[in-house]
C-alpha cells in the first residue's frame, strides 16, 4: 500500500495555508490539548474519503475557518504490488498527488476528488487535464484498488485513545476482518453468486410452493362454495316443502285435537258452573246469620262499657274526698315528731331562718375570695410578663412558642415592638390590635415553612408571618400617628392603623365620608360593614397595661382583706346560732287541734269503707265488659270469615261462568275453523294415519312453524353462493393445482443443481480462507519477533457448509516475557500490551509476504502507558517497516519522541488573531524550518 510524502492545507479549520512534509517511516504530532492534532488526522482521513474521528465532520473545520473554499493536497507514493503492478495503475510515476476539493454552494459544502501523476501543485491543478477529478464514491473505488481496502479505513478511523480497540474484536469479527484484506475478491464473488442463485432458486422455488398454497386455499374456497350452493338449494326444497304441505297437515292435525277436547271440557265446565252456584247461595246465608251475632254483642259491650265508665267516677270522687282528712293526719304526724325532739322552750324558728341565712352568706363570701385569690394569680404572672417585656402568658402561645425556641427558628411576638405614643389613644389602639396582639413575626425569611408546618401540628390559631415592611408615612389624625414600632411590622398591620382615623366623638365620626373607616378613644369602631363597640378590659401595649396590671393588683388585695374579715364575723355568729338550736315547741299546738284530728280520723275510716266497695263493685264491671270484648271480637272474625268465604263464592262463580262461555265459544271457533282448513285439501291429509304421521314428525303448527323461521333466518343470515357456475371455477382450479405441483417437482431438481454448484464454490472459498489465514498467521508471527512477543494462531474448524462458515473465528494468543499465552481481551494484559496486541494485528494486515509498507494514523498511542510500555511500543514500531502518524500531547514523557525522525508541531490560535500559527517540523538532522 502507499505512504504519505507531502501533505498541503488551504482554509483547514484555523489553518490559512501552509505544508509540511511526512517523508518519514515514524511522524510524531505533538501540541498542546487542543492546538490541532487530531484535527490534523482529519484532515488526512478526509482527503483519503475516510470519515473524521469522534462524530467530527469536515464541514465543521470548513465552517470554522469562514471561507468559501478549502484544498487538502497529499503527495503520496505509487508502489508497485507483487504482481508487478502500480498500486494508482495506469499512473506508472512513483509519486501521485491526491486533491480534496471542497466548495460552497447553495449553503452546502459538496467534495470532489482528483488524482495526479507526480507532486503536482494546487494553483497547476486548477485547470490542468492531469487531474482526474471523479465523485467520492469512484474516488473510494480507486484508493481500493490502490490498498486502502474498507477494513483498512475502519481502522483508520479510531477515534482518539482507541489503538487498542482492535485487540478487542472477537474472533469470528477478526477472521471477516482478516478476509476482507488478504482474501480473493474473485472467489468470495463466486461463492457469494453460487450461494445467491441457490437462494433465488430456493426463492423462486418457495414462490411456487406459496402459489400452490394460494391455489390450495382458492380450491377450499371453491369447494366451500359448492357446498355453500348445495345447502342453498336444500334448503329452498325444504322450506317450500313446509309451506306447501307440512304446515296445512299440522293445523288440521291441531283443529282436530282441539275439537276432541273442547267436548270434554265443555262437559265438565257445565257441572263446575252448577257448583258454584249453589255454593255462592250457601255463603249469602252464612253471612247473614253472623251479621246479627255481631249486632247483638256490640250492644252487649257498649251496655257494659257504660256501668263500668259509672262506677270509675265515683271511685275517682270518692278519693279527692279521701285526701282531705289524710292530709290533716299528716299534720298531726309531723307535730308528734317535732314535740318527740324539743329539748327547752326556744325560738326554733328564728334560729333555723337565721341559720340558713348566715350559711347562705359564708358559701358566697368563701366563693368569691377564690376568685379574688385566682385573680390575684393571674394578675401578678401579668405584671411580671409586662415587666419583662414579654405579652402576657397563655398556655397554647406559651407551647407554640417553647416549640419554636427548641426548632432554632428566630422570632419576636408583636407586643414587643408596640409602643402607645398618645396614651390617650390606649383604649383604641388596644381594641384594633388584640385580635393580633400573638401574632408571630419570623425574622428569616427561610424559617417559614418550618414555622407553619409546626403551626399546623399545634394548631396554633395565631398569626405566624415573615413579611414585614417599613412603617408608610402615618396620615393626619390617623391610628397609626399614635402608635410607634421597635421594628418592622407585617405591611397589611400597618396598612390598617393607617387607614383608620381617630375622632372624638361618635357625631365627629358620623360626618365622615362613607368609605372612611374611624375609632374613638373608648373603642367604638366603624368600618365598611358598620360600628360596632370592640373596647377591651385588659391593655397588652406598653406602660399603660402595666399601669392598669398593676392598680387592678391594688384593688384586688384591698377587697380580699374586707371579704376575709367578714367571713371571720359570719363563722362566728354561725357556731352560735347552731349551738342554741335545738328544737321547738310543738305539744301546744297537738292539744289545739285534737278535735280536728279526731274527725279527722272518722272521716278517713268511713271513706275507706266505701272506697273498698266500689272498689269491688268495679272490678265486676270490670270483668263482664272484658269478656264482652271478647265475645264480640269473635263475632266480628266470624262475620269477616264470612264475607270472605262469600266473595271466594262469587269469584269462584264468575270464574266458572266465564270459562264456560269461554269453552262454548272455542268450540265452536274450532269446528268452524276445521271446516275452513279441510277446503281445497286431499283427503288423504284427514285420515287418522295421516294427522298421527304430522304429529309424530313436527307436532304442532307452532313447531312446524319454528321450523320455517328457522330454516329461514338460517337462508337470511347466512350467506350463500346461489350462482351454479361455482361448480366449474371447482373444475378449473382443480385442473390448475394439478399442474403447479408439476412445476414444483422441475424446480426441486433445479434447486438440487444449484446446491451442488454452491458446494463447490464454497469448497474454493474455504481453501482460499485457509491459505489466507496461513499468510495472515506468518505476518503476526513475524511481527511478533520483531517486538520479543510470542504469537500463536488457532485455526478455525470449517466444513462445508454455510452454518460452519458463520461461526468460524480466528483466535490469536500472545506470549509476553515468556509468562504464558493470553487472548484477545481476556482482561490479563496490560495498556501496554493491549497496544502491542493491536499494533501487530493491525500491521499485519497492512504487509504482504512479509514485506512491510502502508501507513497507520494512531491518535496518542502512549495514552495511559508507563516510562517502560513507550520504550516498548515504540522499538516494535521502528522495527516494522509501515508508516506512522502518530499524535501525542507535549506533556507526554520525551520517550515517545525516540522512534521518530520527523516531528510536527501544533500550536493554540493566540487570542485575537484570526488564524492559527503553522504546523512545524522538526528533523533530527536538519533542525527546525517552517
Amino acid at each position: 500500500m502507499f505512504t504519505f510524502h507531502k501533505l498541503e492545507i488551504v482554509h483547514w479549520d484555523y489553518w490559512e495555508r501552509f505544508t509540511i512534509p511526512l517523508d518519514s517511516d515514524i511522524v510524531t504530532v505533538v501540541g498542546p490539548n487542543g492546538s490541532g492534532k487530531t484535527t490534523l488526522l482529519d484532515a488526512l482521513r478526509t482527503v483519503l474519503a475516510i470519515r473524521c474521528s469522534s462524530g467530527r465532520d469536515y464541514r465543521r473545520y470548513l465552517r470554522r475557518a469562514d471561507r468559501p473554499y478549502a484544498w487538502i493536497r497529499a503527495v503520496v507514493s505509487n508502489p508497485r504490488r507483487g504482481s508487478g503492478q502500480f498500486a494508482f495503475w495506469p499512473i506508472a510515476e512513483p509519486v501521485v498527488t491526491l486533491f480534496c476539493r471542497i466548495e460552497k454552494k447553495a449553503g452546502e459544502w459538496p467534495r470532489s476528488y482528483g488524482i495526479a501523476p507526480g507532486d503536482l501543485a494546487i494553483e497547476q491543478a486548477q485547470d490542468s487535464a492531469l487531474v482526474n477529478w471523479t465523485g467520492v464514491k469512484q474516488y473510494e473505488a480507486q484508493l481500493e484498488g490502490a490498498g486502502l481496502t474498507r477494513a483498512i479505513k475502519r481502522v483508520l478511523a479510531l477515534d482518539q485513545g482507541h489503538t487498542d480497540k482492535l485487540c478487542e474484536y472477537s474472533g469470528h469479527q477478526l477472521l471477516e476482518l482478516v478476509f476482507d484484506v488478504f482474501g480473493d475478491q474473485e472467489v468470495l464473488e463466486n461463492y457469494q453468486r453460487a450461494r445467491e442463485d441457490q437462494r433465488a432458486v430456493e426463492r423462486e422455488l418457495q414462490e411456487l410452493r406459496t402459489q400452490l398454497a394460494q391455489l390450495g386455499s382458492q380450491l377450499h374456497e371453491a369447494e366451500q362454495a359448492v357446498n355453500s350452493y348445495n345447502e342453498y338449494r336444500r334448503l329452498v326444497e325444504e322450506l317450500a316443502d313446509l309451506h306447501g304441505q307440512w304446515l296445512p297437515r299440522a293445523r288440521l292435525a291441531e283443529k282436530s285435537d282441539a275439537i276432541k277436547g273442547g267436548r270434554s271440557q265443555l262437559r265438565g265446565k257445565r257441572n263446575e258452573r252448577l257448583e258454584a252456584r249453589r255454593a255462592l247461595a250457601e255463603g249469602e246465608q252464612a253471612l247473614r246469620q253472623a251479621t246479627e251475632k255481631e249486632a247483638n254483642a256490640t250492644t252487649d259491650e257498649q251496655r257494659l262499657k257504660a256501668e263500668l265508665e259509672a262506677l270509675q267516677e265515683q271511685e275517682r270522687e270518692l278519693l279527692k274526698q279521701l285526701s282531705l282528712p289524710q292530709g290533716v293526719l299528716d299534720a298531726r304526724a309531723r307535730l308528734v315528731a317535732r314535740a318527740e325532739q324539743q329539748t327547752r322552750d326556744v325560738d326554733a324558728a328564728a334560729l333555723s331562718a337565721e341559720q340558713e341565712r348566715l350559711s347562705r352568706g359564708r358559701f358566697v363570701a368563701e366563693q368569691r375570695l377564690d376568685q379574688l385569690r385566682g385573680e390575684r394569680t393571674d394578675v401578678e404572672a401579668r405584671i411580671e410578663a409586662l415587666a419583662s417585656g414579654r405579652p402576657p402568658p397563655s398556655r397554647d402561645v406559651d407551647e407554640f412558642l417553647s416549640a419554636m425556641q427548641k426548632g432554632r427558628i428566630a422570632y419576636t411576638m408583636l407586643a414587643d415592638i408596640v409602643e402607645i405614643s398618645d396614651e390617650a389613644w390606649q383604649g383604641a389602639v388596644e381594641a384594633i390590635l388584640h385580635a393580633y396582639r400573638h401574632i408571630v413575626l419570623l425574622e428569616r425569611h427561610e424559617d417559614r415553612e418550618r414555622a407553619w408546618a409546626l403551626g399546623e401540628r399545634m394548631g396554633y390559631r395565631h398569626f405566624v408571618t415573615p413579611d414585614r415592611g417599613e412603617v408608610p408615612v402615618p396620615r393626619q389624625d390617623s391610628l397609626l400617628a399614635c402608635v410607634r414600632f421597635k421594628a418592622n411590622p407585617p405591611v397589611w398591620l400597618a396598612r390598617l392603623l393607617n387607614e383608620i382615623r381617630c375622632v372624638a366623638d361618635i357625631a365627629t365620626g358620623a360626618a365622615l365620608p362613607p368609605e372612611q373607616a374611624w375609632i374613638t378613644p373608648t373603642g367604638y369602631h366603624r368600618e365598611r360593614r358598620g360600628a360596632r363597640d370592640i373596647s377591651v378590659r385588659q391593655f397588652h401595649f406598653g406602660r399603660t397595661a402595666l399601669a392598669q396590671a398593676r392598680a387592678r393588683l391594688r384593688e384586688i388585695d384591698e377587697e380580699i382583706e374586707k371579704q376575709d374579715a367578714a367571713l371571720r364575723a359570719l363563722v362566728t355568729r354561725l357556731t352560735t346560732v347552731q349551738a342554741a338550736l335545738g328544737g321547738a315547741e310543738a305539744s301546744r299546738e297537738l292539744a289545739a287541734r285534737e278535735p280536728e284530728f279526731a274527725q279527722a280520723q272518722q272521716e278517713l275510716e268511713e271513706f275507706q269503707r266505701r272506697a273498698d266497695s266500689l272498689r269491688r263493685d268495679r272490678e265486676a264491671a270490670a270483668g263482664h265488659y272484658y269478656a264482652a270484648i271478647e265475645a264480640s271480637k269473635e263475632t266480628v272474625g266470624a262475620r269477616t270469615k264470612a264475607e270472605q268465604d262469600l266473595n271466594t263464592a262469587t269469584g269462584k262463580a264468575r270464574q266458572v261462568e266465564s270459562e264456560f262461555d269461554g269453552a262454548r265459544n272455542a268450540y265452536v271457533q274450532n269446528v268452524l275453523a276445521w271446516r275452513s282448513l279441510r277446503a281445497g285439501k286431499p283427503a288423504q291429509w284427514r285420515t287418522p294415519g295421516a294427522l298421527a304421521e304430522v304429529k309424530a314428525r313436527y307436532g304442532l303448527p307452532a313447531d312446524v312453524e319454528r321450523e320455517i323461521l328457522r330454516q329461514q333466518t338460517k337462508k337470511d343470515e347466512n350467506t350463500y353462493v346461489t350462482d351454479p357456475n361455482c361448480l366449474l371455477k371447482r373444475d378449473k382450479l382443480k385442473d390448475d393445482h394439478g399442474q403447479m405441483q408439476g412445476r414444483i417437482g422441475d424446480q426441486e431438481t433445479n434447486l438440487e443443481r444449484a446446491s451442488t454448484a454452491t458446494e463447490r464454490a464454497r469448497g474454493q472459498y474455504i481453501n482460499v480462507l485457509k491459505g489466507t489465514l496461513r499468510r495472515y498467521a506468518a505476518n503476526l508471527k513475524h511481527l511478533g519477533g520483531l517486538a520479543g512477543i510470542g504469537v500463536e494462531v488457532e485455526y478455525p474448524q470449517i466444513a462445508n457448509d454455510d452454518l460452519s462458515l458463520a461461526q468460524a473465528s480466528l483466535g490469536v494468543q500472545f506470549n509476553f516475557d515468556q509468562k504464558g499465552l493470553i487472548g484477545l481481551n481476556d482482561g490479563e494484559a496490560s495498556g501496554g500490551q493491549q497496544v502491542m496486541k493491536s499494533m501487530i494485528l493491525l500491521v499485519g494486515m497492512m504487509m504482504e509476504d512479509q514485506r512491510g509498507g502502508g501507513f497507520v494514523f494512531i491518535d496518542e498511542p502512549f495514552a495511559h502507558l508507563d516510562i517502560f510500555n513507550i520504550d516498548k511500543v515504540g522499538a516494535f514500531l521502528q522495527a516494522t517497516r509501515a508508516q506512522y502518524i502518530l499524535t501525542t500531547p507535549n506533556t507526554h514523557n520525551v520517550n515517545v519522541f525516540n522512534p521518530s525522525d520527523l516531528t510536527l508541531l501544533t500550536q493554540k490560535r493566540r487570542p485575537g488573531e484570526t488564524w492559527a500559527p503553522q504546523v512545524a517540523f522538526l528533523r533530527r538532522d536538519r533542525g527546525i524550518r517552517t
